[in-house]
């Protein structure tokens, strides 16, 4: 039976795809940038050698140009491969034709890829559907990031549009907190290293 969170979790989650999937495409466009550009200009960014991203797909915010950046600039990338039990691991990326696996229609590195231990990553830039002031983010529900963030002291970063940060995000036990929100209009430090 599922819990009273767990039940508006999946409520909002209905919810929040469909304003996700409604956002005109040129909106949805212009605070990727934004966000892009608060991540590349924050200092956490800025010191991290090592970053765990995920590869965004056409509705999610897109981290693209943000992994571009980060290859340009010499850190080294490395995005998430999904495993059996909801868990996942950092693989090492140089490029996209390092995608040759895919996992839920979202390419992954492919085994070539050499594994990143959670201890080497710097930082963390998470996704989401909404989040709120506390960090917590609201998922898909598979529990892949709750189960992987716990094995790293990196930043948690997560990018959120304005539209999906809400005042309170039903959370459970097991829920992990991010360090900083990323909107287009600014990037809240939840708690500072």
């Amino acid at each position: 039976m599922e819990s009273r969170v767990a039940e508006q979790k999946k409520q909002l989650r209905g919810e929040l795809l469909r304003l996700r999937r409604e956002t005109p495409r040129q909106q949805k466009q212009a605070i990727d940038r934004q966000i892009c550009q608060h991540v590349i200009n924050s200092p956490e960014y800025r010191q991290a050698q090592t970053i765990f991203a995920y590869w965004s797909t056409d509705e999610e915010i897109d981290t693209h140009a943000i992994l571009a950046n980060a290859r340009q600039r010499g850190k080294r990338v490395c995005v998430p491969k999904c495993l059996k039990g909801h868990r996942m691991i950092a693989r090492q990326i140089c490029s996209e034709a390092d995608l040759t696996e895919q996992t839920f229609g979202i390419p992954e590195p492919g085994e070539q890829c050499p594994e990143i231990a959670p201890e080497e990553i710097d930082l963390c830039l998470v996704p989401a559907l909404a989040c709120d002031a506390s960090g917590i983010r609201l998922g898909y529900g598979g529990g892949f990031y709750d189960r992987f963030l716990p094995q790293t002291a990196a930043c948690r970063m997560v990018l959120c549009a304005q539209e999906r940060f809400l005042q309170q995000v039903p959370a459970e036990q097991h829920d992990m907190h991010c360090d900083c929100v990323v909107t287009e209009n600014e990037v809240m430090r939840v708690y500072e290293k």
